[in-house]
């Protein structure tokens, strides 16, 4: 519980450096400006997940039964979240390509009986 802590604190400390660090290079009222746009679109991103899984939940289709939006809301957290590093990773999450289904190498599963 103590190393959680310690995480925590380390991680909020390194957000505010480079916060303060970009608005020495950009000025204030950009950094404000992009905290704000990051917070926005992630609350839409949220938004738009809640949606879609409620959708989901009421009319399930076979192709969607696989699917969690756990990428998608986990972006939308870090977007909400003020600091420049939480952004970079809700972006990197947003971007990485989904695992792509498993080959079935021709193989076709099911019951079968031999006819003579």
């Amino acid at each position: 519980m103590k190393n959680l802590l310690l995480i925590l604190l380390g991680f909020s400390f390194l957000e505010i450096y480079f916060l303060i660090k970009l608005a020495e290079h950009i000025g204030g009222l950009p950094v404000i400006l992009l905290l704000s746009a990051s917070a926005f679109g992630g609350w839409q991103l949220i938004r738009g997940e809640f949606h879609s899984l409620l959708s989901r939940a009421f009319v399930p289709s076979p192709l969607q039964l696989n699917e969690f939006p756990a990428r998608k809301l986990v972006a939308g957290i870090l977007l909400i979240v003020p600091g420049i590093i939480s952004d970079i990773v809700a972006i990197i999450l947003l971007l990485w390509p989904k695992k792509p289904d498993a080959p079935d190498h021709g193989i076709i599963e099911g019951r079968f009986h031999r006819i003579d």
